[in-house]
């Protein structure tokens, strides 16, 4: 069952987008099995692309069928069972972000569109630069455009499920912001402001209980 409480709306589904490079890209493999493929991505012009050859089994089996699911996931921290509960194994959890998006893969063709959509990969992964920018029209870069696929998800549905808590009661809430805060691993100082984030505000528990 899904629990609403932890849906993302749009703008946290695309905000975590533009944040991660990697995720999971499902699709029908030409033999008929389900394949599931890690690949780098960006997030570009509110679409997402991927790069790759121009041959082998990803683009055989999307040229046959090209729907396709693509997942990003974070975990940001494991919350163990005694944070909440000295007895009872079934609390432990862990705190992440996921976006499942649903939809159809297009080739993309436009030297243009190629170049903005791998650059703006490069800024992603090297923001620190150390290149000539891709550019469509630099003949430096003519041949490699050619010979790369570029491929584009068209959305037809975008889910985004971030657990930090939210079912939890208040004191149980604060037992966990305590473990994770003398814990001090990484990833728990983000988790830590991801449930700050998601308290409700004083008058917003008012208007609830009214």
């Amino acid at each position: 069952m899904r629990r609403s409480e932890f849906e993302a709306n749009i703008a946290e589904c695309e905000a975590f987008l533009a944040e991660r490079n990697d995720g999971v890209l499902a699709f029908a493999g030409e033999d008929g099995w389900p394949k599931a493929v890690p690949l780098n991505y960006v997030w570009h012009n509110g679409s997402v692309y991927f790069h790759g050859s121009k041959k082998g089994e990803k683009m055989n089996g999307l040229a046959a069928d090209p729907r396709a699911e693509f997942v990003v996931y974070e975990a940001h921290a494991f919350i163990p069972s005694y944070f909440s509960d000295p007895y009872l194994a079934c609390p432990a959890t862990v705190f992440f972000r996921s976006v499942r998006i649903r939809g159809e893969i297009e080739q993309v063709e436009d030297a243009a569109e190629k170049a903005a959509a791998l650059g703006a990969l490069m800024r992603s992964m090297q923001p620190e630069g150390g290149h000539a920018p891709i550019d469509a029209g630099d003949p430096r870069y003519a041949a490699s455009l050619r010979g790369v696929a570029l491929l584009r998800l068209v959305a037809k549905e975008t889910t985004g499920k971030f657990k930090f808590g939210q079912n939890l009661s208040e004191p149980k809430r604060d037992r966990v912001l305590e473990g994770l805060e003398q814990r001090d691993r990484p990833g728990d100082e983000r988790a830590a402001a991801e449930i700050r984030a998601r308290i409700p505000q004083k008058d917003d528990r008012v208007k609830r209980q009214t």
